[in-house]
């Protein structure tokens, strides 16, 4: 830059020379300056550089003396490039004012046109500049400029509809809502135009400039942005000039996304009751994750479900479900909704058809008392049925037996009801009914039909023979049946003369027990409950017939339990008993043990049963040795073949005594003994006779054979 510092220093020099010229040219000057001169506009942005154009070509290859520069307002040169005295332009002298543009300013003759260069432009240099070339033999040209000096706008401010500014790069925005944003610049001449861009697309260029304030503002109200919008670029233009960029302040939409589709992807045309079913579903569009819940009819399923982030911006729930019976008909919902965005929830529904094995209730019909039902009603009852799929059998039971229809019987099956008519107590009993359908089989409740009915006797307990020794009291229990219980009971004798009623202190609501003098076969007898006769018979009048009647509510026995006292003893002993000894042992595995072992069968014939029913007969076998110990003891029941005895486990070659007796009520008869029974092969012993009369209970005459009368005496009291 040596040149600049000639340069000032000719400027210096040549202060005399310049001012010399002016003078020279002042009286030209002034006559030009009522020329009109055409203006040229030129426009400059502060702080850049700005070119004033200066044509110094003249028509004729006239060569320039000199180029002068001036500024409306200032009354001397601003700028001069002088030529005279020089061969080329690069020996050129140069000056700038330093009130003016100073070492800002260089006129440049190498473009075309030459133009003045001012550098780092400011305000101040706006004005009107004129340029003036003298030639050496032409005549002086002139040419106007009026720069204009733009200053560019600050950058923009983008604020949301609270004034707030946006300092981030990305906001977030809900699907379906409307932006309000508000673009604002400072400063900037001329007021600058603000301008919003969706993209490259132009969507608002209103705005409004308050020069008090120096302040553009440009209100942005987009509304419903949608998913289109997402990472879309809204920009805020600032431009009052084309010679620099604008300025701008870019936003870019972060959306909040709704669910787009929501699937419940296991629908099953039916489920079974009580079964796990995992049950899915996906949903898609939603941005952030959508909030996926599920909800059976209005009630949200607390249950936490299983979720996944998928691809392509998707979520599957997985829900471990076990429907149940009151399931049945009602949605299982799944939701999808984005928890940030009010109101955006999607869901689909799955109608329930829940099967399940039938739900049975049984009930008495409504119409009756189930405490007021006696003999002679009609009782129905109701099956109620609750199931899915419809069922294809409906059974009735009473105390677990199948009832069929049958109306001569008064059982009458309708459709889900059970009709009795005219029962009976019989027809007391546990109910129910049975339903199945595809999924299974139901046993209802059961229901108990209780039955009023007048007092009768217990089966088999209409009429009992009781016998008795004179002298010999015994217990009489009225076993009766009745619902309700009984309540009175009373007793009558008669004995074919006269029918007398037993007086009331003579019997007692106990329970029967066994005496000594009761045989065996009257303990089933004695365990029933009702009022116990203590009865004794003291002549052979008291033999006859004892009746019981009982009352309850619903009235009269109509027909009396009967016992008929009779006059009895012990049943006379076995006759005619004979052995027959068998090959092989029958049944003994003890005897299958020993070698040389067989048995015995034993037949007899009964003698008088002693006014009561045998009931069973005794056999003991005893070592022949006297006083020998009882080494088999067996009874059989009473038979219509008679008494036969088979006898295992005997030794051969060893002798044996046989007591047989029979049995009844009253007790066991006298021994009929077999003596000695030794077994040798096969063979027979048979009883003799021998006629003796019996010494116990007036038994009439009877044929006994006895070993002796010291052995019977000693066998029996060892029994």
């Amino acid at each position: 830059m040596w040149w600049w510092r000639c340069r000032w220093s000719v400027a210096t020099t040549t202060t005399v020379f310049v001012l010399g010229i002016a003078t020279v040219y002042s009286q030209l000057e002034i006559s030009d300056l009522d020329k009109p001169i055409p203006v040229i506009t030129i426009s400059g942005v502060v702080g850049n550089k700005v070119h004033l154009p200066c044509d110094i070509r003249s028509a004729d290859n006239d060569e320039v003396s000199m180029v002068l520069w001036y500024k409306e307002g200032a009354g001397e040169p601003i700028y001069s490039f002088d030529v005279r005295g020089r061969r080329q332009f690069n020996n050129a002298r140069l000056w700038s004012s330093p009130t003016a543009l100073g070492p800002r300013a260089f006129f440049i003759t190498a473009s075309n046109p030459a133009h003045l260069s001012i550098d780092r432009l400011e305000t101040k240099d706006e004005g009107i500049y004129r340029c003036r070339v003298d030639f050496k033999n032409s005549p002086t040209r002139k040419q106007k400029m009026n720069l204009t000096v733009i200053v560019p706008p600050s950058k923009p401010m983008i604020l949301d509809g609270t004034t707030r500014d946006i300092s981030r790069l990305e906001e977030p925005y809900n699907e379906g809502s409307d932006v309000n944003l508000i673009c604002e610049v400072r400063g900037g001449r001329p007021p600058p135009k603000l301008t919003w861009y969706l993209e490259n697309t132009v969507i608002d260029e209103s705005y409004r400039y308050n020069a008090e304030t120096g302040v553009t503002v440009n209100l942005l109200s987009y509304p419903k942005v949608g998913r289109q919008h997402l990472k879309a670029r809204l920009i805020c233009e600032a431009s009052n000039t084309n010679l620099v960029p604008p300025q701008t302040r870019l936003v870019i939409l972060d959306m909040n996304l709704k669910p787009l589709v929501v699937q419940i992807l296991t629908k099953e045309p039916r489920v079974s009751a009580d079964k796990n079913y995992e049950v899915e579903c996906r949903t898609s569009g939603s941005r952030p994750e959508p909030v996926i819940t599920w909800w059976k009819g209005d009630k949200q399923i607390k249950k936490i479900a299983q979720n996944y982030a998928l691809e392509n911006n998707q979520t599957l729930s997985i829900l471990s479900f076990v429907p149940s019976i009151d399931d049945d008909g009602k949605y299982l919902t799944c939701r999808a909704e984005n928890p940030v965005i009010p109101e955006s929830a999607l869901e689909d529904r799955w109608r329930l058809d829940v099967q399940y094995q039938p739900v049975v209730t049984l009930k008495m019909g409504k119409t009756l008392n189930p405490d007021d039902i006696k003999e002679g009603d009609d009782v129905y009852f109701e099956c109620s049925v609750r199931a899915n799929p419809k069922v294809y059998k409906l059974a009735w039971f009473k105390d677990g037996r199948e009832l069929k229809n049958n109306a001569t019987a008064g059982i009458v099956l309708s459709d889900h009801s059970l009709v009795l008519q005219r029962i009976t107590r019989y027809s007391a009993g546990d109910y129910t009914c049975l339903v199945a359908n595809s999924e299974g089989k139901t046993a209802s409740n059961p229901v108990t039909l209780q039955i009023m009915y007048t007092p009768v006797c217990k089966e088999g307990r209409g009429e009992v023979v009781v016998g008795a020794l004179k002298q010999e009291t015994v217990s009489l229990v009225c076993s009766v049946e009745s619902h309700p219980a009984p309540l009175t009971f009373h007793w009558t004798f008669n004995n074919s003369g006269e029918l007398v009623e037993v007086p009331h202190p003579r019997y007692s609501h106990v329970a029967a027990v066994g005496t000594p003098s009761v045989a065996e076969s009257l303990k089933e007898y004695q365990q029933f409950h009702g009022p116990r006769l203590n009865y004794t018979p003291a002549t052979e009048m008291d033999y006859g017939t004892v009746a019981c009647w009982a009352s309850n509510q619903v009235g009269k026995q109509r027909t009396p339990c009967l016992f008929q006292v009779i006059a009895a003893g012990r049943p006379y002993a076995l006759h005619n008993c004979t052995t027959t000894e068998m090959s092989a042992p029958l049944d003994s595995e003890e005897l299958s043990a020993r070698s040389g072992g067989t048995g015995l069968i034993v037949r007899c014939l009964e003698g008088y049963d002693g006014g009561l029913p045998i009931y069973s007969y005794q056999l003991e076998v005893v070592a022949d040795e006297d006083g020998g110990p009882i080494l088999l003891n067996k009874t059989v029941p009473a038979n219509p073949n008679g008494p036969t005895f088979d006898v295992t486990g005997l030794t051969t070659g060893r002798s044996y005594r046989l007591f047989l007796y029979a049995i009844n009520a009253k007790g066991r008869s006298e021994p009929t003994i077999l003596e000695p029974v030794t077994l040798k092969g096969v063979a027979m012993y048979t009883t003799g006779f021998l006629e003796e009369k019996s010494n116990s209970c007036n038994y009439p005459r009877a044929r006994l054979k006895f070993w002796t009368r010291k052995t019977i005496l000693h066998q029996e009291n060892k029994n």
